[in-house]
């Protein structure tokens, strides 16, 4: 974005006009808090209704969209192969199994619900893992990379002004106000994808014309990537089992239905949003040239959107960034106040604990982005080490097996993500695979240990 969008006064006027919006929501949802508890504040006092809760799980979906654009304009129509399907299935199993049991449990965070199911060192072990997916690094380096792209600041600057815009509102109110600024995210996030394809089509023409333009490997599947990789993205996207945002929501969820239903209509607007991004990187693919894919969107936007539009589009990739970025640094927050900090103090979730582990994620996260602006590589390479980790005993932790695993829960928690890091140092093979067969014979090994004293 740093080198091709062109922003003029009118979509400055748009971009700070919708962070003005998103602030004032996220203000509103302070106002709107019944009680001061750490609960309360990380689980919105268990109060999400259906249309706060779809907004909410789809705006913390898209954090990385501009790498479906990167995606799509290297290999086609393979996107929804890699980046949809596996998650729309995924999530729509987590609707009819997990959703019910993690509404019902008392659990807080993940690793809470370890801790209850397996012991104290389960949680903090958990805690230490999940803390991989969850510091949003990433997230702040995108933010801060567009905000230098529209302002012209240094990059530093830019990655501290984003993630203090992003935390703040945050920070005061929890998850109630991350909620309240997704509604507005959301429909931001929307609108600036609409305004994208429709400019598409007034300037290069209808969708039919262009997929006649696109080449073979761009309009067939699996195109030029191949079937084991897209295999392979299935295993990835197991990670929504393991995702704190997908379990938090789930657990603030006023009730069950709600959760389950709103996970069921959430599939549906992401195959919506998906279709607007491939269509757009379809068009980029048909028409543009010499753009870096990295870059699909934003040279798209310059190519056929005129003032104020473009703006709408960019505070729409910027809603998608800040949405995530607020639902990632409030978990990881949970993660280090109240599963680290809390437990080794024995108490109940205190909001001050969270506070202090939202300035340390946000601190963390500013220091990765600044001295590791490859870090966005690393995003596939750390689910592939918490999922190994993490996804069976988070899954077992819901039934009654989950007592004879308890005196082993360490080793089966740290062998696979040790098996995953090392694969990916020393490219031992596929980490995810290495990692999950690790688990599934730790667990199958407990299991016939205990297997005499129960026949």
């Amino acid at each position: 974005m740093r080198e091709i969008l062109q922003l003029d006064v009118f979509d400055v006027f748009v971009i700070i006009g919708s962070l003005a919006a998103v602030l004032i929501a996220g203000m509103k949802g302070i106002r709107q808090g019944t009680g001061g508890s750490g609960a309360d504040y990380v689980l919105a006092g268990r109060s999400l209704t259906l249309p706060f809760f779809v907004a909410s799980l789809v705006a913390t979906w898209y954090g990385a969209v501009l790498g479906s654009g990167e995606f799509i304009m290297r290999y086609g129509i393979t996107f929804i192969l890699c980046f949809g399907v596996p998650y729309y299935l995924v999530a729509v199993v987590y609707a009819l199994w997990l959703a019910q049991r993690v509404r019902a449990s008392k659990a807080v965070s993940i690793p809470d619900q370890l801790g209850i199911a397996y012991g104290s060192r389960a949680r903090t072990i958990a805690a230490i893992v999940m803390l991989i997916i969850t510091i949003p690094a990433s997230y702040q380096l995108m933010l801060g990379v567009i905000v230098q792209s529209i302002t012209g600041w240094p990059l530093l600057l830019s990655i501290v002004v984003g993630s203090v815009v992003s935390m703040v509102y945050v920070a005061k109110g929890g998850l109630r106000s991350d909620v309240f600024a997704n509604v507005v995210q959301f429909i931001i996030m929307y609108a600036g994808f609409i305004a994208l394809v429709m400019g598409c089509m007034l300037v290069y023409g209808s969708p039919s014309a262009m997929i006649s333009r696109l080449p073979d490997t761009h309009s067939t599947l699996p195109g030029s990537l191949g079937w084991t990789p897209v295999v392979s993205w299935f295993l990835v996207a197991m990670q929504t089992f393991v995702d704190p945002n997908f379990h938090v929501r789930a657990a603030a969820s006023r009730d069950v239905a709600t959760a389950r239903r709103g996970i069921i209509i959430s599939v549906g607007m992401w195959m919506v949003f998906d279709a607007l991004q491939l269509i757009a990187g379809l068009y980029a693919v048909a028409y543009l040239t010499g753009v870096a894919p990295t870059d699909t969107y934003v040279a798209l936007a310059q190519s056929v959107l005129p003032s104020v539009w473009k703006g709408l589009f960019v505070a729409g990739v910027i809603a998608a960034v800040m949405s995530t970025l607020d639902g990632y640094a409030l978990v990881s927050a949970t993660t280090i106040g109240h599963d680290l900090v809390d437990a080794m103090r024995g108490s109940p979730p205190r909001v001050a604990s969270l506070r202090i582990g939202l300035l340390i994620t946000g601190s963390l996260g500013l220091f990765a982005a600044w001295l590791l602006p490859s870090i966005i590589d690393l995003m596939y390479n750390a689910a592939s080490i918490v999922v190994p980790a993490l996804l069976l005993p988070l899954l077992i932790s819901f039934t009654r097996q989950s007592k004879h695993l308890a005196h082993a829960i360490v080793p089966i928690i740290v062998i696979p993500a040790i098996i995953s890091g090392s694969s990916l140092l020393f490219s031992l093979g596929e980490p995810m695979i290495l990692g999950l067969g690790a688990s599934i014979i730790l667990i199958a090994l407990r299991s016939l240990q205990r297997a005499p004293q129960t026949i």
